[in-house]
């Protein structure tokens, strides 16, 4: 009888000690050739890890051929076909791979992968480079997605600093655990709650902005090897940051309730994924995760022992009812991590932004941060906490997602008085853009450099898609502009569309660009 305890206090990952478990229960002769471990799920439920911790550990396992996996059977120990590997020669013993698309460490020493990746990553690049072009006078922008720091009440900067530094019992002088700061994790926790998922302090920890919570995640899952998948469009920053960690991003796409289900039932089973969504007001397309669309991202990821990275950036900016439940509420902690901030609702400079998921990965998830940066800023915590309790936050979000649906409204408005019948667009259920469709053959991003000629600028579909593709899509924003600059902009806008639609479309290639000119 295998006994398969291990120490969660010790500093070796915990992967790492189950591996080293069975190998020394082969040694020992307590498992031999033929014999069957016990599924993932005993497993895990037996030593208390998550599945995904225990299929790390077998993967090790089975690259150095003590055993084997066979699906729907289960997973068996076999005679190496080399000298036994010892733990201290284990940890990087990976195959090369053959092909791309799988997040094998050693893909990051792949030349094919790396070269694939920094091409994707280099065209867009070059794209967003051409957005410079729309940096001169009169230009009206429908192109920013950060909220607009004039929005903020006067003076609102130096009264929180004010209030923070008047607590007495605070210490900013030195940092904080690589955690944050127990009361502002407490009240995230709290405000987490209320909201019909319970969770405690030790399931949140504080980053520098959201995009640091996805860079750790990205780290974290080197480690594990899971393939990681983004839904498409979305922010680029995303899958690019997981592209700079060295995962080959692959790409579902979506639609206005969420990513496509028979796209997502195509995908291989087998082995766990990493996929990452925005289910509150999608950047760029504005709308929620439909209710059934939830329910079969759930399932999915229950079947496949997947796990789901849920960006709410963008959840404190909605204004309908029907806002869908966290998907940890569904899926449960063990499967899900959320990422959000201060920077959609608040403002970009505060840089305070948060992970909650179960205690174990916050715990592996802060060993890596402390590598990084140690911990956020102390005094930019007291920030953020003094926000939350003096009812800023509450007050403020309440006041801007108000101001957007007005604004929405206007933009919808604008739309359907000027665009063509031949473009569509989405409807927002929140936050402050939405995603506008040309006819197909008609490029967004030749499109950009008329509407400049015309006054105006917007963000050509491309920029929102590792792969560029949507080139007849662009994301209209309505962060900056009043309802009256709204209105001039989308009329500017509707008067490049109707004459760049009347010639026949072309070939719009690599670039987007086509025959412009």
């Amino acid at each position: 009888m295998v006994n398969y305890t291990i120490d969660k206090e010790s500093d070796t990952p915990l992967y790492i000690q189950i591996r080293d478990v069975i190998q020394e229960a082969i040694r020992l002769g307590e498992l031999h050739p033929g014999d069957r471990l016990p599924s993932v799920a005993g497993l895990a439920k037996e030593i208390g890890v998550t599945q995904a911790t225990v299929r790390r550990a077998l993967q090790d396992l089975s690259d150095a051929g003590q055993a084997c996996c066979h699906v729907g059977r289960g997973t068996f120990i076999q005679n190496p076909n080399t000298a036994e590997a010892s733990p201290g020669e284990f940890r990087d013993s990976h195959k090369p791979l053959a092909t791309l698309g799988t997040n094998n460490p050693s893909a990051a020493h792949n030349p094919l992968e790396y070269a694939a990746r920094r091409l994707r990553m280099g065209v867009g690049k070059a794209l967003r480079d051409i957005m410079s072009l729309a940096d001169k006078p009169g230009i009206i922008h429908l192109t920013k997605g950060v909220p607009d720091p004039a929005f903020l009440p006067e003076n609102f900067l130096e009264e929180i600093c004010r209030e923070t530094l008047a607590d007495k019992r605070a210490n900013f002088l030195e940092a904080t655990d690589p955690l944050g700061r127990y009361e502002l994790r407490a009240e995230i926790a709290r405000r987490f709650s209320a909201e019909g998922t319970t969770v405690s302090p030790e399931q949140v920890l504080i980053t520098n902005g959201s995009i640091q919570g996805v860079t750790l995640v990205a780290q974290e899952n080197r480690e594990i090897g899971r393939r990681v998948i983004c839904e498409t469009p979305c922010f680029k920053g995303i899958t690019d940051t997981f592209a700079a960690m060295g995962h080959w991003v692959e790409t579902i796409t979506r639609d206005n309730e969420g990513p496509l289900p028979g796209l997502l039932n195509q995908l291989p089973n087998g082995s766990p994924y990493l996929l990452y969504l925005c289910p509150y007001a999608h950047n760029p397309m504005g709308t929620h995760l439909s209710p059934e669309r939830y329910g079969l991202l759930v399932d999915w990821a229950k079947r496949t022992g997947s796990t789901i990275v849920a960006d709410e950036l963008f959840k404190d900016l909605s204004w309908t009812d029907n806002n869908p439940p966290s998907l940890m509420q569904g899926l449960g902690a063990e499967q899900t991590v959320v990422v959000s901030s201060l920077s959609k609702s608040i403002m970009t400079g505060l840089r305070l932004g948060w992970i909650i998921s179960s205690t174990q990965r916050i715990q592996q998830l802060a060993q890596l941060k402390r590598l990084n940066d140690h911990s956020c800023p102390a005094l930019i915590q007291g920030l953020a906490l003094t926000i939350f309790q003096s009812g800023r936050f509450d007050a403020h979000t309440r006041k801007m997602a108000a101001m957007y649906q007005q604004r929405r409204e206007a933009i919808l408005k604008a739309l359907d008085r000027s665009m063509p019948r031949e473009v569509t667009w989405t409807r927002p259920d929140g936050g402050f853009s939405l995603l506008l469709e040309l006819p197909r053959g008609y490029s967004s991003v030749a499109l950009f450099l008329s509407a400049i000629d015309k006054g105006v600028s917007f963000l050509p579909g491309p920029l929102f898609d590792i792969d560029q593709r949507f080139v007849n899509c662009c994301r209209i924003s309505y962060a900056w502009s009043d309802e009256a600059e709204i209105k001039e902009g989308i009329e500017l806008l509707a008067s490049a569309v109707e004459e760049f639609i009347s010639r026949p479309p072309g070939d719009s290639g690599l670039s987007g660009l086509g025959s412009y000119q």
